[in-house]
């Protein structure tokens, strides 16, 4: 890891030099082209996102003044691909918006692959899986008609690993199994697929497996991209507490934090504050342990406020595709009606359909919409739905699963009182969700009197009188 981290640093020392260099003077269309391929490329692999952003603007600029619309559509895509991996989704859309109109100009194939690439991630990461297909399908329809075919094999690799990772969550395991079979029959690319063969290993409990696939995803992580390096980190973290050294676990979970807070990829912070906490419990270290779990719910709270926000981003741009789609269709209606002069039959025949084709458009969307309603409100009837029942089981999950459903709880009941434990907050937990004695009891194998003696001795930590209902008190935290 020392050996990569001089690499990566002389890397970024030799492009600063460089951009440097040409910032002295106004670029050509042929140091446009070279800044961004070779120097963006390697300030990519370094993680220099920060670098990558000054630099995409540079170009962006001298390109407007050259009018050269690939440089300017290239340095638009480059900004919207280091927004989409910060998770800065609204802005990637932006940047996307811009690229697409260029390449409405100027059609390139390659550019127009990337677009349509980090389009599909921007709206996995929002969760919108099945328009997340239909960019990664077109992305994949586009890439064969790039020229250079090791250029051609890239970008189809990375369709089948995102369509591989979509279909994985829309639990289309068939189509998933598919796409990993393309990804494997593409040994120079296939990291992420080794990574991905690691965790379904380590799932099955088959860890030599599991570690023979880790150090592949080593190998290859050394000439790849810094983000990959937290990942498999994390993964190799995993792999240790499953073989119970914990401990090791940790220490591959720590420095894949310190990629991943470096780099700024807050989702990837998140998911190993979560790990982490886990991996604490697991060593009965309570402190460690609530303390990391506060910092998942934090970040994990404030990363879905902007992804709420964002979601209205793809709504707009569906709603503008539709204005543009109606105001097509007004035009040719207005050429029914100029036809009107000449056959009055047959125009009120064409309007008659096109007005009864946009009605059942309407009827049609409006069905969708009800039925998206209908889902979302599942959703939220099945998280609580499921607190429930792994509290009925006495899962191990139940507390975790608890915050992520009721983040704010946790946190106001350990800023009041520090002193309590994470039995106690659990304990809590079942009273918020207003489970009765016996229920506490039953779910929790205790007797009635164990139950009425934990209430009062939580009532004096709380400092609570005896006439105070604590699931009432509880409900409103």
């Amino acid at each position: 890891m020392g050996l990569f981290d001089k690499l990566r640093k002389t890397y970024i020392l030799v492009c600063l030099l460089l951009i440097t260099i040409f910032n002295a003077q106004a670029y050509t269309i042929h140091e446009i082209d070279s800044l961004q391929t070779s120097y963006d490329t390697k300030l990519y692999y370094a993680g220099d996102y920060p670098a990558m952003l000054s630099l995409a603007k540079k170009t962006i600029k001298r390109s407007k003044e050259l009018h050269y619309i690939k440089g300017e559509t290239r340095g638009y895509i480059s900004l919207a691909n280091i927004f989409c991996i910060l998770n800065r989704n609204k802005e990637s859309f932006y940047f996307l918006g811009l690229a697409e109109k260029k390449l409405q100009e100027s059609r390139i194939s390659v550019l127009e692959t990337r677009l349509n690439l980090i389009y599909g991630r921007n709206y996995y990461a929002l969760g919108l899986y099945k328009q997340a297909i239909e960019r990664f399908n077109r992305a994949g329809k586009i890439a064969y008609s790039i020229d250079k075919k090791k250029e051609r094999d890239q970008r189809l690799y990375y369709v089948y690993d995102w369509k591989r990772t979509t279909f994985n969550k829309m639990n289309m395991l068939d189509s998933a199994q598919a796409m990993e079979n393309k990804c494997l029959r593409m040994p120079e690319f296939n990291r992420s697929i080794y990574v991905a063969l690691a965790e379904k290993n380590i799932k099955n409990k088959k860890l030599d497996s599991a570690e023979f696939y880790l150090k592949k995803a080593t190998m290859l992580s050394k000439k790849g991209v810094l983000e990959g390096r937290a990942e498999i980190l994390q993964v190799f973290g995993i792999f240790y507490n499953e073989k119970n050294e914990n401990e090791r676990a940790l220490e591959y979970f720590f420095e894949s934090l310190k990629v991943s807070e470096k780099l700024k990829l807050k989702r990837k912070s998140s998911e190993t504050y979560k790990i982490i906490s886990a991996t604490y419990r697991k060593l009965n270290n309570i402190e460690k342990e609530n303390e990391f779990l506060i910092k998942y719910s934090v970040l994990n709270d404030s990363l879905n406020q902007v992804e709420k926000n964002i979601l209205s981003v793809p709504v707009e741009k569906f709603l503008n595709e539709r204005t543009e789609s109606e105001n097509k269709s007004k035009r040719y209606l207005y050429y029914f009606i100029a036809g009107i002069i000449l056959t009055v039959i047959i125009s009120s025949i064409a309007i008659y359909r096109i007005c009864k084709e946009i009605q059942e458009r309407k009827d049609l969307l409006i069905d969708q919409k009800e039925r998206e309603t209908e889902i979302l409100k599942k959703k939220l009837s099945t998280v609580y739905e499921e607190v429930i029942e792994l509290a009925k089981k006495n899962d191990v999950s139940f507390l975790i699963r608890f915050n992520e459903a009721y983040p704010e709880f946790s946190k106001k009941l350990l800023s009041r009182y520090p002193d309590l434990t994470s039995n106690d907050i659990r304990f809590c937990a079942l009273l918020r969700l207003d489970f009765s004695n016996k229920e506490i009891a039953q779910y929790g194998s205790m007797s009635i009197r164990t139950v009425e003696s934990k209430k009062y001795r939580l009532r004096k930590k709380l400092g609570l009188t005896s006439d105070v209902d604590l699931n009432k008190w509880m409900s409103t935290l």
